[in-house]
């Protein structure tokens, strides 16, 4: 039982950002276990951001206009950030936005950057969830040969 908790503690945190379940996992699982509970939990988030992504992105701006009203200002679109992703979007495309997502951007910004340059749904699950599998690969394969 003890062992369920932990792997779905891993799993959780995965999904909601990715370096949390990879240090967790590190910590209380094998470097093999870590690996596939970072890996389900990571995609899992994949999925529910690049299909659900557009419709909870919506909710929040409504949600935030209603509880505003006249106050509420519409978000700057040029800012350094933007600039910045705007930036890896023509430098890189899709694939560079899925390399950096797990580590450097996050899986939630990476997801709804793809979302907006790329159509095809199914070719942006592929891209994080290969992403997603190389940087588990290189981080718990580290770990394994580290610790043996």
């Amino acid at each position: 039982m003890e062992f369920i908790l932990k792997v779905l503690a891993v799993v959780g945190l995965a999904c909601i950002k990715y370096l949390l379940g990879v240090s967790m996992a590190a910590a209380v699982l094998t470097p093999v276990e870590g690996f596939i509970a970072v890996v389900i939990g990571s995609s899992i988030s994949v999925i529910i951001y690049v299909y659900g992504g557009k419709a909870l992105t919506n909710y929040f701006v409504e949600r935030k206009k209603k509880r505003l009203g006249v106050l509420y200002v519409a978000p700057k679109i040029f800012t350094k950030k933007n600039r910045f992703f705007i930036k890896i979007r023509k430098n890189g495309g899709l694939p560079l936005v899925a390399f950096l997502s797990p580590i450097f951007i996050s899986l939630t910004v990476g997801c709804l950057l793809a979302n907006t340059f790329v159509k095809d749904k199914m070719q942006i699950v592929t891209f994080m969830i290969g992403s997603i599998f190389l940087w588990s690969l290189l981080v718990f394969g580290g770990l394994l040969s580290f610790f043996k």
